[in-house]
């Protein structure tokens, strides 16, 4: 039905309702703090916009305390209101000299960038100092207005908690029970998208979305598998389970891509191919009990009337959709006991100095603001502080220059766009404190559900926002909104200078070291699982790597974004090759991760031993595109060759089918490793 069809599109769009509830909560946050600060500011007689500051700590808390813990959560809300009070007090002092508060200013940027170095907590707890600075420059409030300033941000980060842990809270239950259906969701807009293609065999925007919708259904896989391993209903043996069916669910849907696009482009007669498709999703949808019995329909009146190759193949297809809904159905099943905490074996190593990327990027953003503040107050005297708002926040989220010209222009439009906005919404509204409330409550929500979906739009939405506060506030005029694109435009320019010019990280560097540190990955799931199977016979830990792998890809993926998403076609081919090939190296480790146990538990020594020597070595041919090499890549490449033909050879006649299964995976990862050496021009990978 059309709607089921909409609303897994949303489910899809949506990993767990993520955004959606964020968006909610942001948004029931600020509505309180606005509720409880306006009528106590009334009643002193204080000014409405003081209750601002509140508003601003609220969305903080409420989007940039990411703890993994509850308690350190809870305690982070609570000190919230601690750095605020302190660019508060430290911006008032100094407001009657304007050359130093501006000075301060630059400090107090710097130190709320550079505390991100010692932890999660200290990254919100850097924004709301940098927010209450800022804002107290801008509400200019005299010295005893200063405790009701301190009020609304001890509100704000109150009703964020109470939103949080008390009326929607992210317990791991829900997330895992909303993000089931997501998967479910994901798998179906996956297989719709095959039929897509299977319909436009040469349409390659239909591919491409193809390949978007494989991304998403493994982030939120990925998402999944974290959130496990936080379910304290859930013994470790339990935890276990669940994350291997999760992992079961995404290898299946993979899986089934392979026959599905050589049955699409390798079968003559494209119409019959797409009814099939669609004949067989369609039992998928309503009834997969049915699906063996409606594979064999479909496949005879196949051989019937179409190429004599295409029975087999929907066979095939059949088979792999009956795989994916068994996968589908066992994910939503769980196992109790007793909670356990996993830890993590390995920790990042300590950089120092400008290598930071912290302190790299604090001394940006503050050569950026001094440069927003100094032409800012050219281009308008006295607001030049929204030029550094917009120096400040296109450094929060970006770690290359491509990546802050990405966010600048973003953030550039989005404002054009919701000055336009504004000044039409504010024109028809002004003097309605109903409709202005709405429009800024809709507007927040708007804004934060969209955030995650595309910088620009969230720009749009707080500068249309804008247009309705001014409005409230009795100062409204298109001027007023023209002036914040002028700065915001201001702001921009001095973030790409710094970012060019200014320590630069350039973004094929930063895709460069994310690549190495997704081969170091794979080169210790490698090595430690022939080490596994060497010593004690088993090969059961090479899954619980998978997660990490699947991280450091998506560090990649998102790294290369700017050089994939935002240039011609023609200048990011070698970028999204490189890409790919890594998408196939996890893709193929995954499964070879699931094949293992099986394969060496039905195995004998000699193939055992074999099995552990072709690991190894594949695994220093990864290591031999890195900067930890120890030896070429032509050497470890042609020992892992070397020892696979002896597995090979070891495997003939024992008629082990986990261990031929085994055996393809690691052949086809073989081949995508020195597929992806040759596009990263590693010496001795040879040539196209």
């Amino acid at each position: 039905m059309v709607w089921r069809e909409w609303w897994n599109r949303f489910l899809a769009s949506d990993p767990a309702l993520r955004r959606l509830r964020t968006a909610i909560r942001v948004t029931l946050s600020v509505a309180l703090t606005l509720a409880i600060m306006l009528p106590l500011l009334a009643r002193w007689g204080l000014p409405l916009p003081q209750a601002l500051l509140g508003a601003v700590v609220a969305i903080n808390c409420s989007l940039g305390i990411n703890e993994p813990d509850r308690r350190q959560q809870q305690l982070t809300h609570l000190l919230m209101p601690l750095p605020t009070t302190l660019s508060v007090l430290l911006s008032t002092a100094t407001a009657p000299i304007p050359v130093l508060q501006s000075a301060l200013f630059l400090v107090v940027i710097f130190a709320a960038t550079y505390v991100r170095r010692f932890g999660s907590r200290w990254f919100p707890l850097g924004m709301v100092a940098f927010m209450g600075y800022f804002f107290t420059m801008f509400l200019r409030p005299q010295l005893a207005h200063v405790p009701a300033l301190l009020a609304a941000a001890v509100c704000g980060a109150l009703a964020a908690l109470v939103l949080r842990f008390a009326v929607l809270r992210d317990d791991p239950a829900g997330v895992l029970a909303r993000g089931r259906r997501t998967l479910r969701a994901q798998v179906h807009g996956l297989l719709h998208a095959v039929r897509d293609v299977a319909e436009r065999p040469e349409s390659g925007r239909e591919r491409r979305a193809l390949h978007d919708r494989t991304v998403r259904l493994n982030e939120t896989a990925l998402m999944l598998r974290n959130t496990v391993d936080r379910l304290e209903t859930l013994d470790e043996s339990g935890r276990d389970v669940l994350a291997q069916r999760i992992l079961d669910v995404e290898l299946a849907a993979e899986n089934l891509l392979p026959p599905a696009m050589r049955l699409i482009d390798d079968t003559p007669g494209g119409g019959a191919v797409a009814t099939a498709i669609g004949e067989l999703l369609a039992v998928l949808d309503t009834d997969p009990s049915r699906l063996p019995e409606a594979t064999r329909d479909v496949a005879a009146r196949a051989e019937q009337h179409g190429p004599p190759e295409i029975a087999p193949r929907i066979r095939r297809l059949g088979s792999g959709l009956a795989e994916l809904a068994h996968a589908t159905a066992a994910v939503g099943t769980d196992r109790g006991g007793a909670p356990v905490r996993r830890d993590d074996d390995e920790q990042a190593a300590e950089q120092t100095g400008l290598d930071r990327p912290e302190v790299r990027t604090a001394v940006q953003v503050t050569c950026a603001a001094a440069v927003a503040i100094v032409v800012g107050q050219l281009v308008a005297p006295g607001r030049w502080y929204w030029a550094v708002i917009t120096a400040f926040v296109v450094f929060i989220s970006a770690h290359s220059r491509g990546e802050l010209l990405v966010r600048a222009w973003q953030r550039t439009a989005g404002t054009v766009l919701g000055v336009l906005a504004g000044i039409l919404v504010a024109s028809r509204i002004t003097g309605d404190l109903v409709a202005e409330f709405g429009v800024i409550l809709l507007c927040v929500f708007l804004g934060f559900y969209f955030a995650g979906y595309s910088y620009a739009l969230l720009t749009f939405f707080i500068t249309t926002m804008l247009g309705a506060l001014y409005g409230m506030l009795g100062n409204f005029s298109p001027a007023v909104l023209e002036v914040r694109l002028l700065e915001t435009a201001v702001g921009a320019l001095a973030g790409v200078l710094a970012a060019v010019f200014v320590l630069p990280t350039r973004t094929r560097s930063l895709v460069r070291s994310n690549i190495e540190e997704f081969l170091l990955e794979l080169r210790s799931m490698l090595r430690a699982a022939g080490t596994e199977i060497d010593e004690s016979g088993t090969a059961t830990g090479a899954t619980a790597t998978i997660r990490d792998l699947d991280d450091r890809l998506h560090q990649v993926v998102g790294s290369a974004r700017p050089l994939t998403t935002y240039r011609w076609r023609s200048r990011r081919s070698q970028v999204e090759r490189s890409v790919t090939a890594l998408s196939g190296c996890a893709y193929y480790a995954r499964n070879l991760a699931v094949q293992l146990p099986g394969a060496v538990g039905r195995t004998d020594a000699v193939s055992r031993e074999a099995l552990c020597e072709a690991l190894w070595a594949l695994a220093d041919a990864v290591e031999a595109m890195t900067d930890d090499a120890q030896t070429g890549f032509d050497e470890a490449m042609s020992a892992a060759q070397h020892y696979a033909e002896r597995l090979h050879d070891a495997a003939d006649g024992t008629g082990s089918g986990p261990l031929d299964r085994t055996l393809g995976w690691l052949d086809r990862l073989t081949r995508v490793v020195a597929d992806l050496a040759r596009e990263l021009e590693v010496p001795g990978a040879g040539v196209r």
